[in-house]
């Protein structure tokens, strides 16, 4: 017997829905989570998307993953692309409008070697991350990294330059031989035609800068030709490869306070330049030099007994003197300035007053300017200016242009070479050539009675090889065997003195005695043969 089977309608649920609806609950769960702290989407503006990869390419601060590129497009007007990328929620407020994106990849230049490490882990976008800005969600990426990392101690400063030489960001600046800080930027003004740079001044070198510091050009090697002699100027091994700047407070000048941030300071050419630069006043003169004015150039010394007082500013720069400079007594206009710092003056009206009535009643006297050779080898020219015993000048102060005169007197140089152009004009008129003729003939004489010396001395010698020498010694042996003999005779009895001094006188009364005969016979030498007829001996006769 069989039992039927009782069907009956349940209303209860399977157990089996509990794990779906488990895996339904806990996803939803995850996604509201991941919704959650998903972070918000940011745009970067990139001039190209060069090693940039979607879900791939990470955004870090400091190294630390922060997010990850979503998705990349182009820009409407083409002109660079649009990254799209996903912040961690925990970096969410770092999004302001002063952070700062760029991407890093190897760079390499005369002032910077970076990002090497992307060469096997790729490119990835760098944040500067600031939380005190207003929160920002779009982005312009940096062209290239910022060369102060965000947070650095330091100071900015702004520094301008309308010089030819230029800086870009990361080059350096030297204080004493020492890196101490960077160019961030360089921005040129077109309407100023000048270059604002912006610089950063790492700590604790920023104490450094003051209201007094000047900055000024130590790029590469300087070589200069001056009036002083061949000066060379160089900064570092960087500013030998790349551009760069040093600073400093002129001597003799107080350090001054202490500037606040993004102060202003002016670049200039050199040492000197910035130097001078503390000097706000000057004097200013022209002198009209009628000599060369080689040598001389733009910012050449004016002395005053051996002391710097001021410069050459320009040169005939201006039509200041009627007539062109082929004229042949065109004088050329040099305008110089003394400053009233340099004289021990102070730098104020008052004190520039006192320096142009002192060269007021110097000019109308007897100062006078003149050009001087500063160094032989390179040629340099300075203004030296000098107190003259004769003037030959009116005591009137000349005017042109709005500038006071300088009268200018020759240099020693010229007063020389004027001297040496009168001897050579002398000489040139003398007769050189007869002169030359007659030298000539003159050392032809020479010549001959040379000639003729030698040929009296080849007889001579020839003489001399035909004398008998030995025939000569023997007749000069005899001679004093015959002397010999003489005195031993002498010696031994043979005449006395008194005997020889009788001999002697009895000859003289002979020859006295012979005298007359001789007379006789010198005046008629046949008397001894013929006998005068005419002629009868004379009587003498006795007195009446």
């Amino acid at each position: 017997m069989t039992e039927e089977a009782k069907i009956t309608s349940t209303k209860s649920i399977s157990r089996i829905w509990i794990i779906p609806i488990l895996v339904v609950v806990v996803g939803g769960w995850m996604v509201y989570q991941q919704w959650k702290n998903q972070g918000p989407l940011i745009t970067i503006e990139l001039q190209s998307a060069t090693g940039i990869e979607v879900n791939k390419t990470p955004i870090k601060v400091r190294d630390l993953d922060v997010g990850q590129v979503k998705k990349i497009t182009l820009k409407p007007d083409l002109d660079g692309v649009l990254v799209t990328a996903r912040i961690d929620a925990n970096a969410s407020h770092l999004l302001t409008d002063k952070s700062d994106f760029w991407v890093v990849a190897p760079r390499i230049s005369f002032s910077e070697v970076s990002g090497l490490n992307t060469l096997l882990s790729g490119s990835y976008i760098a944040m500067a991350a600031n939380d005190s800005g207003k929160e920002q969600l779009n982005f312009i990426a940096l062209e290239r990294p910022p060369v102060t990392p965000a947070g650095t101690p330091g100071l900015h400063v702004i520094l301008q330059s309308d010089d030819e030489f230029a800086y870009k960001p990361g080059d350096p600046i030297i204080y004493k031989g020492f890196k101490v800080g960077e160019f961030e930027d360089a921005v040129f003004n077109i309407e100023e035609r000048v270059v604002y740079y912006d610089a950063f001044i790492e700590a604790p070198y920023h104490k450094l800068i003051t209201e007094n510091t000047r900055f000024w050009d130590v790029s590469g090697v300087k070589l200069k030709l001056e009036s002083s002699g061949v000066k060379m100027e160089t900064g570092s091994l960087e500013t030998l490869l790349a551009n760069g700047i040093t600073f400093g407070v002129p001597e003799g000048v107080q350090i001054g306070e202490r500037v606040v941030e993004n102060a202003s300071f002016t670049i200039y050419g050199d040492v000197t330049t910035a130097s001078n630069a503390r000097y706000k006043l000057a004097a200013e003169y022209v002198l009209l030099v009628d000599e060369s004015v080689r040598g001389l150039t733009v910012g050449a010394p004016v002395e005053y007994r051996g002391i710097e007082i001021g410069n050459v500013m320009a040169i005939n720069s201006f039509p200041a003197v009627e007539g062109n400079i082929l004229e042949r007594d065109y004088p050329i206009p040099v305008i110089i300035n003394i400053y009233p710092g340099k004289v021990r003056q102070p730098d104020t009206e008052e004190g520039l007053n006192a320096i142009k009535q002192t060269m007021r009643n110097w000019l109308r006297k007897d100062l006078r300017a003149t050009l001087r050779m500063g160094n032989v080898l390179t040629g340099g020219l300075f203004v030296d200016l000098q107190h003259v015993s004769k003037p030959d000048d009116s005591n009137e102060i000349a005017m042109l242009n709005g500038y006071e005169v300088i009268p200018t007197v020759s240099n020693e140089f010229t007063q020389i070479t004027q001297k040496a152009d009168a001897i050579l004009d002398k000489i040139n008129q003398l007769p050189l050539g007869d002169m030359v003729s007659n030298v000539l003939l003159a050392v032809e004489d020479m010549k001959l009675a040379a000639q003729s010396v030698e040929t009296a001395s080849d007889d001579f010698d020839v003489l001399i090889e035909n004398v008998d020498t030995e025939l000569l010694n023997t007749n000069l042996n005899q001679v004093l065997l015959s002397l010999d003999s003489l005195l031993k005779n002498y010696s031994e009895g043979g005449l006395s003195q008194s005997e020889i001094k009788e001999t002697v006188d009895t000859m003289q009364d002979t020859m006295r005695n012979l005298q007359p005969l001789l007379l006789k016979l010198n005046q008629s030498p046949n008397s001894l043969i013929f006998t005068d007829s005419n002629s009868s001996g004379i009587e003498p006769k006795a007195k009446n």
